[in-house]
């Protein structure tokens, strides 16, 4: 994976003090320097379509998300104060966008990631595997579909983000007890409607 899309337990893309090199580019841009905004575009515009395609399922949706954020970051250039990292500024833009969208859809999660698909084919694989493979993406699709919201937030960010319980906290604006608590039912949902395919789907899940 590039650094715009870290392993599931590899450095976080919102560790980091307030005053960060990233912070002290948007100071720059709200200042003026638009320079600054190019930057800060180039640098995590992967990452946000990444966090939107995760979310939205689709990529065309997703890319249109994500330039909806940084029109949305740039927007905010009157009112942005460095209160928190600027990743996680950044982030909750990118998350409430996200969700708002779905709520506008009125849809849910209907495909699963393409790094999980990857993980899930193998060039030697036999007929029969593929067969059950591909019964168990249909699975894993439906299972992702039936998670809340807030619950598929939550573990987006905290599996293939790399964002800790606290980070993830601070970008959905809720406490860390209860993005441990979304994390945990997300799981535990996933687990029970994809009980008849363990251990090939925790494997699966845990290779991503």
């Amino acid at each position: 994976m590039t650094e715009a899309d870290p392993q599931p337990n590899g450095r976080s893309p919102v560790e980091g003090s307030v005053d960060d090199a990233d912070a002290r580019a948007m100071t720059a841009f709200v200042q003026g320097n638009e320079g600054a905004f190019v930057e800060l575009y180039d640098r995590y515009k992967t990452r946000i379509f990444n966090l939107a395609r995760r979310m939205l399922g689709d990529r065309a949706r997703a890319e249109e998300a994500a330039q909806d954020v940084f029109l949305k970051l740039y927007g905010a250039k009157k009112s942005y104060t460095p209160k928190a990292r600027f990743s996680t500024f950044l982030y909750r833009i990118a998350i409430n966008h996200c969700l708002n969208s779905r709520a506008k859809k009125s849809e849910r999660m209907t495909s699963v990631d393409p790094d999980l698909d990857r993980t899930m084919q193998g060039d030697n694989a036999s007929a029969d595997h593929l067969v059950e493979r591909s019964d168990l993406r249909e699975s894993l699709r439906i299972a992702l579909a039936k998670l809340p919201d807030t619950q598929r937030a939550a573990l987006v960010l905290c599996h293939y983000e790399g964002a800790s319980y606290r980070e993830a906290a601070d970008m959905l604006d809720v406490t860390e007890a209860a993005v441990k608590s979304l994390v945990h039912r997300a799981r535990a949902r996933l687990t029970t409607d994809l009980a008849p395919w363990m251990p090939a789907a925790t494997e699966a899940r845990s290779s991503t």
